[in-house]
């Protein structure tokens, strides 16, 4: 949406007659600069309010308010000054943020608004595929391991695959596979806790699993949360979610169990995989508006979660740069700044880092809030090293990874855990690519965990992000896709990808290395090759 035609509706409804039962509160005026983030869709008798420093709370003559801390009690000054203020539903939203932002004491008036599922739908399952040629031994016997080409990929999956199109996972597996000690949180639909190769890897209140029902047993603000907590229902029981099931697979689906699917950080069968929190955001249709969101971002952080997974954001032409989501949106960025000051990794890191999914609209700039650039932007490729047909693109973005690509057939899309009777299905999408990120993330600070070492979330950031290698290269030519709007197949030109992806496609070996200041020499097997060592010495 254009923010200067938002302006201009205010400015509009504004001078527009009050209903009579708002007394004598002046309306013919011009338009708070105090107020922001108008739209249609905003949550109605609702706004979120930031006061100023040292005040308390406010009234509004002539409109009944009930005001309450929009988050539990936090060690953030800025996020104890949000009030989330209740009205009755039938008021205009725009006529009582007026109201309010005429106290001296209130400094911001935000709009409540609903975000934006990525879509990624599971696909049908394979009726056959080829075998893969196992020209390396799999370390774990996970019987759909040689399928995760996005693992390690020597192009024998078939025709669309093209050896070394991966994030390089066996190879970093060599020195770690997780580390419990890692919580990653996934902000999606709710993770299928109970599922076989999803149980042994979830963060587990162990207070709240051994304590009363409806009682809040450790006092975090939040009743019965054991596996998280779902913010789209106010309630401590996590639903299960394909999506959100999906994606937390990539990140610490238990390996060698001999079930199912891998996960890039879950484990070696020893009970040593990142552990799992479910921040759900989503359930089937219906999904959270911002205050809910900006909750799940502090609620990761105080109870124990590093890094969080966000495969979600808004259209990608609701905010066109850093300067307008920091103005419009700013209770939900305090919050996630809240999680990247004060997320925690003892003896190894301060502070958390947030990884996004750029978006799936084919769009020359990726979604916010995944596009600010203090956060890690993921687009997605093919089994081919080409861009994927949906994946947006452009500046903001900031590192590839596999999501998968349907053109080509099931088999070239995302293996991993799922709610069907399969117990794995495939999906496409950035928000399959953005787990590959996430999860290479929680392999470095297991690794840096094991080593010793101690990170910075700035440095974390920088790693990923240089851990990379050349996808340019690739984006040439074209590729056919299958436009489902119109039913028909088109030639999509690579070109315009070039440059656009990100820094490169994530290698997890690489990011390894790069911890221990190892430097890596990459070549094709059985070529000759002649390599330059001036870059490394």
């Amino acid at each position: 949406m254009n923010r200067f035609l938002i302006i201009t509706i205010i400015a509009f409804a504004l001078t527009a007659c009050v209903k009579d039962n708002l007394g004598d509160i002046p309306t013919e005026k011009e338009p708070s600069s105090k107020i922001h983030n108008w739209d249609e869709s905003a949550a109605k008798g609702r706004l979120m309010v930031r006061l100023a420093e040292g005040v308390e709370s406010f009234d509004t003559e002539g409109i009944a308010l009930n005001i309450e801390p929009m988050f539990p009690a936090t060690r953030s000054e800025k996020l104890n000054r949000w009030r989330l203020v209740r009205f009755d539903e039938s008021l205009d939203l725009r006529t009582v943020a007026e109201a309010i932002a005429l106290n001296k004491g209130v400094e911001r008036v935000e709009f409540d608004l609903k975000m934006k599922r990525i879509s990624s739908e599971a696909l049908p399952m394979p009726t056959m595929r080829p075998e893969p040629t196992r020209s390396v031994e799999m370390p774990f016997d996970d019987p759909e391991l040689p399928w995760q080409w996005h693992y390690y990929n020597n192009g024998s999956v078939g025709n669309y695959c093209v050896a070394g199109a991966d994030i390089n996972l066996l190879n970093a597996w060599k020195y770690t596979a997780g580390d419990r000690r890692v919580i990653v949180a996934v902000m999606d639909g709710g993770i299928m806790y109970d599922h076989p190769d999803l149980k042994d890897n979830m963060w587990v209140n162990e207070a709240e699993q051994n304590g009363q029902l409806g009682i809040d047993d450790d006092m975090n603000g939040y009743v019965d949360d054991i596996y998280g907590y779902n913010f789209v229902k106010d309630s401590g029981k996590v639903t299960a979610d394909d999506h959100g099931t999906h994606v937390a697979g990539t990140i610490s689906a238990v390996n060698n169990n001999g079930y199912a699917v891998c996960g890039i950080a879950g484990g070696t069968g020893n009970n040593d995989g990142v552990r799992l929190m479910s921040i759900q955001i989503f359930e089937g249709e219906d999904g959270c508006y911002q205050h809910q969101i900006a909750r799940g971002y502090q609620y990761a952080a105080d109870n124990g979660a590093v890094l969080i997974n966000n495969s979600w954001g808004y259209e990608p032409d609701v905010y066109i740069s850093d300067n307008q989501f920091e103005q419009y949106d700013s209770a939900l960025k305090n919050a996630i700044d809240y999680f990247e000051s004060n997320a925690r990794l003892d003896g190894v890191m301060e502070g958390g880092v947030a990884i996004f999914a750029a978006g799936n609209e084919t769009y020359p700039q990726p979604c916010y809030p995944g596009a600010y650039h203090k956060y890690v932007c993921v687009t997605a490729m093919s089994s081919d090293y080409t861009a994927a047909y949906y994946t947006n693109y452009g500046p903001g973005c900031n590192i590839a990874a596999p999501g998968g690509d349907a053109n080509y057939g099931t088999v070239y899309c995302i293996s991993s855990t799922s709610t069907s009777r399969y117990g794995y299905e495939y999906m496409q999408g950035t928000s399959m690519a953005t787990p590959h990120v996430t999860g290479c993330a929680a392999l470095a600070l297991s690794y840096a965990l094991k080593q010793g070492y101690t990170l910075t979330p700035d440095y974390l950031r920088a790693l990923i992000q240089t851990s990379v290698h050349d996808i340019n290269q690739y984006q040439t030519g074209s590729k056919q896709f299958f436009d489902y709007d119109s039913g028909s197949y088109y030639d999509m030109n690579l070109a315009p990808y070039a440059k656009k992806l990100g820094s490169g496609y994530i290698d997890a070996h690489l990011l390894l290395m790069q911890l221990d200041s190892t430097p890596c020499l990459y070549f094709k097997t059985g070529e000759a090759a002649l390599l330059s060592l001036d870059e490394y010495f």
